[in-house]
Formats: C-alpha cells, sequence, structure tokens
C-alpha cells in the first residue's frame, strides 16, 4: 500500500486535470480513524475481504460513474501494484514477515511521504484544495463516511508537513518515479479494456 503522495502522483499522471473529486476519492479508501492500517475498516474498504477482490475490482470499475469512485478505484488499483512492484524491485522484507519488519515498513513509508511532499511544487495547494472540497459528487460506502474523509485529510496533512525527511534509500525518488509510470500506464490499459 503506497503512501498519499504516490497515489497522489499516479492520480495526476493517469489524470493531469483532474477534478477535486478525483483526488479525494484517490485518497478515501484510507480514512481510518483507528490508525491502524491492519484493521477491520481498512480490510472492509479495500475490498480485501472479498473471496474474488479481481472481479470486484471489475465491478467497482463498471459502476464507477463519477470522478470519486473513479479516484478510489485508482486507489485500490494503486496499492495492488505496489505490493508487486515492491517485490519485484526491492530486498527490504515486505511487512507480512511480522510486527519488526511492519515497522520497518511503515518507517519508510514515511520517509516516502514527506520527501515527496516537501519537493512536489503542487502537494501544499492540492491538500488545502482537498481540505476544502464541497464533497459534491461524494458516494458513501459502507466502510468509508464523509466525516472520515473529512477528518484524514487535513490530519494526514498536518502529519506530513510536520515530519521533514530525507528521501528512503529502501525506495528512493527514482523508483517512486518508476512505479507511479507503470502503475498508471497499467491502470489505464486495465481501465480501457474493461470498458470495451
Amino acid at each position: 500500500m503506497p503512501v498519499h503522495m504516490i497515489h497522489l502522483f499516479v492520480a495526476k499522471k493517469v489524470n493531469p486535470n483532474a477534478s477535486l473529486a478525483f483526488y479525494v476519492g484517490n485518497l478515501a479508501p484510507d480514512a481510518n480513524r483507528d490508525g491502524d492500517t491492519r484493521s477491520d475498516k481498512k480490510i472492509k474498504s479495500h475490498f480485501y475481504d472479498a473471496p474474488d477482490r479481481d472481479d470486484v475490482l471489475r465491478k467497482f470499475a463498471l459502476n464507477a460513474n463519477n470522478d470519486y469512485l473513479k479516484g478510489y478505484l485508482l486507489h485500490l488499483f494503486a496499492d495492488i501494484q505496489f505490493h508487486v512492484f515492491w517485490k519485484k524491485n526491492t530486498t527490504f522484507p515486505p511487512y507480512q514477515f511480522g510486527e519488526e519488519s511492519w515497522t520497518k515498513f511503515m518507517e519508510e513509508n514515511k520517509k516516502i511521504d514527506s520527501y515527496a511532499y516537501h519537493n512536489t511544487e503542487w502537494a501544499y495547494s492540492l491538500y488545502k484544495q482537498m481540505e476544502n472540497w464541497d464533497y459534491d459528487g461524494f458516494i458513501e460506502t459502507l466502510s468509508i463516511s464523509k466525516d472520515d474523509v473529512k477528518w484524514m485529510i487535513p490530519y494526514n496533512h498536518e502529519r506530513i508537513i510536520a515530519n521533514k525527511l530525507d528521501s528512503s534509500t529502501v525506495f528512493p525518488p527514482a523508483l517512486v518515479e518508476k512505479l507511479v509510470d507503470e502503475t498508471a500506464e497499467e491502470f489505464n490499459k486495465w481501465f480501457s479494456n474493461l470498458k470495451s
């Protein structure tokens, strides 16, 4: 699961002129107030509990009839790509290997997010715009409410502003760029094939 700045980079690559609804939707699956990225709520918002997640994502894509839902879908797709990419491009142990590897994984994620945010010209203004979005087009799901999303965006923005970290040596900026490019390209292919 990539950090929010990676999600936003992918969203910008998929649609550079996207609406705020698309960008907010692209972060919405992570609106989890309990702070545990492995919680039941996160499992539900990402459809990790679905018997056939690929089929659920296909159906979701075919019914994603507004920018918010398309952003949500892109988030879920990017998460899948990130797991595959991470394993293929790093020697860092996957976070599934226990609490110690989870802690190290989260430390690297913070570095990736912080460095990307503090070195991206549009990051501050996009976060501010998302914080002030009017929620036109928001679709509440079983696991993500409007209040959850309204809480998450400024909360994460404050945290990322406060933590100015160097880039990750495990997942440096060049690798982030490669992930973003590949994920955007794969998503565009996948989504257009579903529609044809």
